[in-house]
């Protein structure tokens, strides 16, 4: 090899040596650099998605707000934070005015706390020992399980005993309760009776029917405070 042709290939050598410096020195970093933030787009671009499908959602909840604010308020005039039997007692007035029929008597008694509902037990299992039961089918556990929910206890839930006696025709009377079902402030019915006297001082008077509703008016406090009372 002569001394040209040694210098030529040294040169190339070095050329070679030169261009690939370049490219780990320059133009590698620069390709890095490029790839990072390609994933640092593809992130961002994830991250704005999820943002943007959030923000979707609070503006459909917002938009909803109002109806769910008239839900509360409807929830809570139906069993609210405290007793508030004068406004109870105020509205059987003005149903039983509707109605036509005199309000004769209002009792309530002490509030009563919240007792969980016990799970069910196998009845039949125990009232027939030793004898075979007939299978049956779709029963389950879930069908027979109380709904119960953690956030009704005795420290916040209670019940309270109310009875309302009015005098009125069978008509009347079923007016009433009916306007007290659709009331406000929930008013459960357990009970119902009737019972006729005649006006002894008024023979010729048509006898009047008393109509008796039990049942339980509800309260359930905010916080953890003891059972509302009568």
């Amino acid at each position: 090899m002569t001394r040209n042709r040694l210098n030529m290939l040294l040169a190339v050598v070095a050329m070679v040596v030169v261009a690939l410096a370049g490219f780990f020195l320059g133009v590698q970093p620069h390709l890095a650099q490029a790839a990072s933030d390609r994933t640092d787009q593809v992130t961002v671009d994830a991250t704005n998605r999820t943002t943007a499908a959030e923000l979707a959602r609070l503006k459909e909840r917002a938009e909803s707000l109002p109806k769910l604010k008239a839900e509360l308020a409807a929830l809570t005039a139906s069993v609210p934070s405290s007793a508030s039997m004068s406004s109870f007692y105020g509205a059987v007035d003005s149903v039983a005015a509707k109605a036509g029929v005199k309000v004769s008597a209002i009792t309530t008694s002490d509030a009563i706390a919240y007792t969980a509902p016990a799970a069910a037990t196998d009845a039949a299992a125990e009232a027939t020992d030793g004898a075979t039961a007939e299978p049956t089918t779709g029963a389950t556990d879930e069908a027979t399980a109380p709904l119960t929910d953690p956030a009704i206890s005795a420290a916040n839930f209670s019940a309270i005993p109310v009875s309302v006696s009015v005098d009125g025709s069978f008509d009347q009377a079923l007016s009433f309760v009916g306007g007290m079902q659709d009331g406000a402030r929930l008013f459960l019915v357990t009970t119902v009776s009737s019972s006729v006297s005649q006006d002894s001082t008024d023979p010729a008077a048509a006898a009047a029917t008393t109509w008796t509703f039990g049942g339980y008016v509800y309260v359930l406090t905010a916080g953890s405070d003891t059972a509302a009372k009568g």
